[in-house]
């Protein structure tokens, strides 16, 4: 399908638009957990009940920075995976192209701060843990004084990102934003009338446009890449299927943190807002003047000072019952605090909450049930910087024309600088990522256990295991 005029463009994000709604809405309620949202309080129509207590749980919140923080500080290794029987050569010029790796990784991170953005691989974790989606456009191009390479990546909001999927990979995708009139004028030289408006970055296999106020700001242009050059991914393992009418089920492919506890929240602060309405209540301490003809009453507040009360016969004063809390509501929050703690990281364990010195067995049992919780996202942020490695790779050799200085950190934290010429680089390198969250160690028994296994036995004097398998 030819993208040659507006209505064309705007026609088919429309359509992915609608068959994102939910996925849309779904995003859009994780993102009121993130940033928490106060509970209101609501009567059996669903009105909002003022003058009642309302609480709010810092839980959602909580286990998203707990997520993020160990996604950030996850190990992360690239290396250009050769056969066994590469040629020296060979193996010299993949530890230049891994250095021209981590010097385009370093050149984008500086990019984005430049623009007050956390960088790349912040941007991305957040994008996973909040979205459950991610996405990214990779270019590779000259500055236009051509004294540069320039490697732009930009991570872009899932909510507001459209795509179709091909057998072969994206047929196209789209971002849509709110852009300033600064903005604008700066990247793209148009003048708008208003202050901001919507900028539309569309791309197929082909071509790239952009659309700003319903009009081309660039025309569908050659980009010479041979491919869509976005990234998109969903955190998880359901692969796109359809429900039994073959409805769409996109809104159940990409795990939030919340996924499977989003639904506990709400209620959870519903119960603990009753408890405190009945706590305020309590805080009042009500009197019951009880007199012949019920007119009778005190003047003032009668436990401020010492005061005598007068009584007739008959008449007596006494505290109004308290409210109370039914014993049903601490089984309820009970279970409630099981699913989310089955649902999230167990407490307080996982967030360092216990003084106790733990076994190697109980230290193995807290990293497994910690792994579930970053595993997702950890494996997802591999394969997107996999596929970001290799399209910094491919379009480097394929449109790169002069030789470029990289500098950054290696993988041991040595920096380097090197220059690396797109002849050096091969367009057909497989690059391996991996990305290993830090869990709790017994450290001491696992370099017994090491020692043990390359220690050489039997009769052919054969080790468990190497020597680099063991470190």
């Amino acid at each position: 399908m030819a993208f040659n005029t507006v209505g064309d463009i705007k026609e088919v994000i429309s359509l992915a638009e609608a068959n994102m709604a939910d996925l849309s809405a779904q995003m859009e309620d994780d993102f009121e957990l993130l940033t928490l949202v106060e509970y209101e309080p609501e009567d059996t129509t669903g009105k909002t009940r003022k003058g009642y207590q309302s609480y709010t749980s810092s839980k959602p919140r909580n286990f998203f920075d707990k997520v993020l923080d160990g996604l950030n500080r996850a190990a992360l290794t690239i290396e250009i995976v050769l056969p066994e029987d590469s040629k020296e050569k060979e193996r010299r010029a993949a530890s230049v192209g891994e250095l021209y790796l981590w010097g385009a990784l370093a050149e984008i991170d500086r990019r984005l701060e430049r623009r007050g953005e956390p960088s790349l691989r912040e941007s991305i974790g957040f994008l996973m843990c909040a979205r459950g989606w991610y996405a990214m456009r990779a270019l590779v191009y000259r500055s236009k004084d051509d004294k540069e390479t320039v490697f732009d990546v930009q991570p872009w909001d899932p909510l507001h990102t459209t795509w179709e999927q091909g057998a072969d990979g994206l047929l196209w995708a789209a971002r849509k934003r709110k852009a300033t009139k600064a903005q604008i004028e700066f990247e793209y030289g148009v003048v708008i009338t208003g202050q901001d408006t919507e900028v539309i970055d569309f791309w197929d296999a082909e071509r790239n446009a952009v659309i700003i106020d319903g009009d081309f700001a660039k025309e569908p242009t050659e980009h010479n890449i041979g491919h869509v050059p976005v990234g998109i991914g969903a955190v998880g393992s359901m692969p796109t299927i359809q429900s039994k009418d073959f409805e769409s089920t996109l809104q159940y492919r990409g795990d939030s943190v919340w996924s499977s506890s989003r639904g506990l929240y709400r209620p959870q602060n519903k119960y603990i807002s009753w408890i405190m309405d009945t706590a305020a209540r309590s805080v009042a301490g009500s009197l019951v003047y009880e007199s012949k003809d019920g007119t009778k009453t005190v003047e003032g507040d009668p436990y401020g000072t010492f005061k005598v009360l007068p009584l007739a016969q008959g008449e007596r004063i006494y505290p109004l019952e308290l409210p109370k809390v039914p014993p049903e509501v601490a089984a309820v929050l009970g279970i409630m605090n099981d699913d989310t703690q089955q649902s999230t990281l167990p407490y307080p364990l996982a967030y360092g909450g216990t003084k106790e010195a733990m076994s190697g067995r109980a230290l193995s049992v807290l990293a497994d049930a910690t792994r579930s919780a970053y595993s997702p996202r950890t494996t997802k942020m591999a394969t997107a910087y996999k596929w970001l490695c290799e399209e910094l790779l491919a379009q480097y050799a394929i449109k790169g024309t002069q030789t470029t200085d990289m500098k950054g950190y290696k993988r041991d934290g040595r920096f380097f600088k090197q220059q690396v010429k797109p002849s050096e680089i091969d367009n057909g390198w497989i690059v391996n990522v991996t990305v290993e969250p830090r869990m709790p160690r017994d450290e001491e028994a696992e370099v017994m256990m090491a020692l043990a296994a390359t220690q050489r036995r039997g009769p052919e004097d054969i080790p468990l295991m190497s020597k680099q398998t063991a470190r």
